[in-house]
């Protein structure tokens, strides 16, 4: 009994220790949660402290103290578990700038206070207010983004819960050999300040833990907050041409750039080599920034890498920013139609709660809040004029003649910003690392769509939406080019997953491919070190199927070295040998780039140089003629002319279309017809056509409806059906009606084009009408093969039955040339034509009868026995005779003719009773009583019948 009285004791004691401290833990997570709300982060609710730090990471205090310009900081130093890894000093939650609160929200950023005493950098600061995805309800996520999103979101977001107005902080990670280079400025390190995509309303730098790529790349690492959706973004200025400023998010990158180039150097960081490094709308805020007049050229960065975005795509900036900035106002209960300043203050003096709780639906492949024009820090560089127009030096914008192109299209907006003379050659001020993944647009498609594929309506639907939210002109054109151009025609039978891969493919070439290369192809011009790459690899284990290539967003952990640890933070956890080195390879480009422009440059670490299985592939720089590219892969490859084709459809022939032509052209040529989502479409029918009771005047007209009506719906059956059989009937059908009247004009091209260019407004209800749904469509289909099949069945059974019995009556005796025993089997063998069939025909019974008394005339000569001649008539089915018509003569002289061989009698009875089967021309010779073929004359010698009289 000791021993167990003992081993209770011990527990109980141990009990007793480790209650205090889960307590602990356990009121510092409510009083972290406090400040939010929901769960704790396993359940995707707010995260505590714990949730803001690297938990792979050992970390220890540092004794090291930085003096900055406005205080003194110490932070930690983090001992990475993994090879050839020096320690990194992190230093977490550092301010730049004044908190932007009471009088200062919706300003542009203040300078920080100074503060006295040692400030303490070891935890990362609150991220900024922001609205996060809804993840809550599974079911209803699957319907907006596939489950590998869903997967990532779960554990990214508890990173995003602790929140608050004062967020502008950054974090700085640092290789610890950094406090022996403060007195040498020539062995600084290169920096590199990272800024964060995802979104431009939520997401924060925190998660990005840059001690792994500061450590193996020998470079210093900031990660930045900046306030993004309504606080970072609002623009409430209707007056495009007034100076206001609006871009608040941009501005506090700016401000933080300002920081760094005043105290990174205490830092052991070199000012006079900072990258500006951004991802996904981040890369679209780093092509804004260089472009800016607020921004010094050359001053505050001098390299920019651009991943996965640039400013010329589409989605960069905000069109009509005025309109979201109103619904706003009207949430709060401040008037709309206050001018800027007052509608501004307004806002400032409501609750952080009431602004946030403001549900705005951002367009269909654009933001609600982001970048806009604000004169400020981004401004178009016209010019307003007294007329009312205005110019510009981008000479190939429509803006230039007609302002209300320009105004309503954010296209043209962005043309006008970053394609402008003096936007060009700010960009060539800096080296450029560009470079793209290979699904870029895969987060457009919901769980259904990513696991089935997707049908033809579907297509129609997302890329009609596309259009529609991106181009103000000839969209049923452009609508139609985009489907002809990702439609593999090669295929009879389009597939729901290729029809999905398609549409991937024209979504991540328009909104993200295209504009990279056309920012790369603008840089190169002013033959600066630009470098583009391709990212070709997804991560086995990762979040998405290994169907599509790198999604967007993947590449980030071989960036930050995740893989090298095994994994931190959001980014998975399982990672091979072959990823690991994929992870170095592109920390080495990366950090090469940071230091000298060139990625190709070698490191002075001799174990990182050996360990890379990249050192041999030379970077070839980009440049707008060859278009060199590395696609990056286990199996790195140089490459040129990335889909140089279907790149060329979207930045020659696109913007080609995209004009608003004449003044003739009306209005309504311009749009698409509206998609009705509140009540599906009703499944239309194929009318069946009467004859009789029709117009004999609209037959014609009417015929060709429905052979047009069938048709279209045979080209729409093979897209209908999944794969597990089930089917699905989007709001709105893709194609435009075809009418008797307009069914000559119609533009059919399956149904992909969402009415291509013939309807300008919406369609009618007797215009739908004209569609039938898919089952009909396979009805129609199975009916008509059903009956050419049984059709070609009873022609064959006709045929063969008549065959047999023709065999039948056929004689069975053995007679030379009778097919008997020791003849030649004249009857049996017959020649086939020239086609290789049989002839079936009283003109091949003859032909093949001549061949072989041309190889042996004694078949025919001397063997016209009596006995035998019943069995040469014909069967009665070939005679044509009355019923009491005399019988033919039994048997004929023969006359030897100079053609050697005789036809037998039996021939010519059969030219006598089958007139049936010749021409008029041969039975106007009712006496005939000889006939030659091929020098073989019977009966009257004065009189004779050639072949080709009998074949005609």
């Amino acid at each position: 009994m000791l021993p167990a009285t003992v081993i209770i004791a011990v527990v109980v004691f141990t009990v007793s220790l480790v209650a205090p401290i889960n307590s602990a833990g356990s009121g510092s997570s409510s009083s972290s949660s406090s400040s939010g709300s929901g769960s704790s982060p396993s359940n995707g609710g707010p995260g505590s402290n714990s949730m803001d730090e690297n938990e792979t990471l050992k970390k220890s205090t540092s004794s090291r103290i930085v003096h900055t310009k406005y205080g003194a900081v110490s932070g930690t130093i983090e001992h990475l578990d993994g090879r050839h890894l020096d320690p990194v000093e992190a230093f977490r939650g550092v301010p730049y700038a004044s908190p932007p609160v009471g009088n200062l929200r919706f300003m542009p950023p203040v300078t920080g206070a100074l503060w006295s005493g040692v400030k303490k950098a070891d935890r990362f600061s609150p991220v900024c207010p922001q609205r996060l995805p809804d993840i809550y309800n599974e079911t209803a996520a699957l319907e907006r983004m596939p489950r590998g999103r869903l997967e990532y979101l779960r554990r990214l977001l508890p990173y995003l819960r602790n929140q608050s107005e004062d967020c502008l902080y950054l974090n700085i990670y640092v290789p610890t050999q950094a406090g022996s280079r403060e007195s040498s400025s020539t062995s600084k390190y290169a920096v590199v300040v990272f800024v964060h995509g995802e979104s431009y309303e939520w997401n924060s730098g925190n998660p990005y833990d840059g001690s792994v790529l500061a450590s193996y790349g020998q470079i210093l690492v900031v990660t930045i907050n900046y306030r993004l959706g309504i606080l970072g973004f609002l623009n409430a200025n209707v007056d495009r041409f007034s100076k206001a400023p609006a871009n608040y998010g941009l501005m506090d990158i700016i401000a933080a750039l300002h920081w760094i180039q005043e105290n990174i150097e205490a830092f052991g960081g070199d000012p006079k080599s900072v990258t500006l490094a951004g991802h996904g709308t981040g890369a679209a805020c780093v092509h804004f920034l260089i472009a800016s007049a607020a921004v010094p050229e050359g001053l505050l960065f001098h390299r920019a890498i651009m991943m996965s975005g640039s400013g010329l795509a589409p989605w960069s900036l905000v069109g009509e920013p005025a309109k979201f900035a109103a619904y706003v106002s009207h949430h709060v209960n401040c008037s709309p139609d206050l001018p800027h300043q007052l509608l501004l203050k307004c806002l400032r003096d409501k609750p952080l709660e009431d602004i946030l709780s403001t549900s705005v639906r951002a367009p269909d492949f654009g933001n609600a809040f982001g970048p806009s024009v604000d004169g400020v820090v981004i401004d178009t560089g016209e010019i307003q004029q007294m007329d009312g127009t205005h110019y510009s030096d981008y000479s190939g914008n429509p803006a230039a003649t007609k302002p209300s192109a320009h105004i309503h299209n954010t296209l043209n907006t962005i043309n006008a910003i970053l394609l402008r003379k003096l936007a060009i050659n700010k960009l060539s001020k800096y080296d450029l690392l560009v470079g793209v993944t290979r699904a870029e647009a895969y987060f457009a498609f919901n769980s259904e769509d990513v696991q089935y594929g997707i049908e033809a309506d579907r297509r129609a639907k997302i890329l009609k939406n596309y259009v529609r939210s991106t181009y103000s002109f000839h969209l049923n054109e452009i609508l139609a080019t985009i489907v002809n151009e990702y439609t593999d025609w090669e295929r009879p039978v389009q597939h729901p997953i290729n029809i999905r891969d398609e549409t991937l493919e024209a979504l991540s070439d328009a909104r993200i491919v295209a504009p990279a290369v056309q920012t790369a192809d603008l840089h190169s011009a002013d033959h600066r070190n630009s470098f583009l790459y391709v990212f070709d690899y997804q991560t086995k284990f990762g979040d998405f199927p290994q169907r599509q290539g790198c999604i967007h967003g993947e590449d980030l952990p071989y960036l930050f070295g995740a893989p090298l640890v095994g994994g931190f933070n959001h980014f998975t956890r399982n990672y091979t040998k072959s990823e690991i080195a994929l992870s170095e390879a592109v920390m080495i480009y990366w950090s090469n780039f940071i230091r000298t422009g060139n990625p190709n440059e070698q490191l002075e670490n001799d174990h990182v140089r050996d360990r890379t299985r990249f050192k041999n592939i030379e970077w070839t720089p980009y440049e707008s003629v060859h278009k060199k590219y590395l696609n990056l892969d286990t199996k790195p490859k140089l490459k040129n002319h990335y889909r140089a084709h279907r790149l060329s459809f979207w930045l020659n022939l696109v913007p080609d279309l995209h004009k608003p032509g004449n003044d003739d052209v009306p209005s309504g040529h311009h749009e698409l017809e509206s998609d009705d989502e509140e009540q599906p479409a009703a499944l239309p029918t194929v009318k069946p056509l009467n004859p009789p009771q029709r117009d004999p005047a609209t037959i014609g007209s009417n015929y060709t409806l429905f052979t047009t009506q069938v048709f279209s719906l045979l080209n729409f059956s093979s897209y209908g059906i999944l794969p597990n059989g089930s089917r699905h009937y989007p709001g709105t059908r893709p194609v435009h009606p075809v009418t008797a009247e307009s069914s000559e004009g119609g533009d059919d091209d399956g149904g992909a084009t969402g009415g291509g260019a013939g309807g300008a407004g919406g369609m009618s209800s007797s215009q739908e009408d004209g569609f039938a749904a898919y089952s009909t469509a396979l009805s129609v289909t199975i009916a008509i093969g059903c009956s050419l099949l049984i059709l070609n069945v009873l022609i064959f059974a006709g045929v063969y039955y008549q065959r047999d019995k023709t065999r039948l009556n056929e004689p069975r005796g053995g007679g030379p040339g009778m097919g008997g025993p020791g003849g030649h089997g004249t009857l049996q063998t017959k020649k086939r034509n020239e086609n290789g069939q049989m002839p079936n025909n009283i003109c091949g019974e003859l032909e093949s009868l001549t061949i072989h008394a041309k190889a042996d005339p004694s078949t025919i000569l001397g063997h016209h026995h009596p006995a035998l001649q019943h069995h040469q008539m014909p069967p009665p089915e070939f005679a044509d005779l009355p019923q009491r018509a005399p019988p033919p003569p039994k048997h004929l002289k023969s006359v030897p003719g100079d053609g050697g061989g005789m036809l037998p009698a039996h021939a010519l009875q059969l030219i006598g009773s089958n007139c049936g089967t010749l021409t008029k021309k041969s039975c106007v010779k009712s006496n005939l009583s000889a006939a030659t073929v091929g020098g073989v004359s019977v009966g009257h010698p004065s009189q004779t019948v050639t072949m080709d009289e009998l074949r005609v």
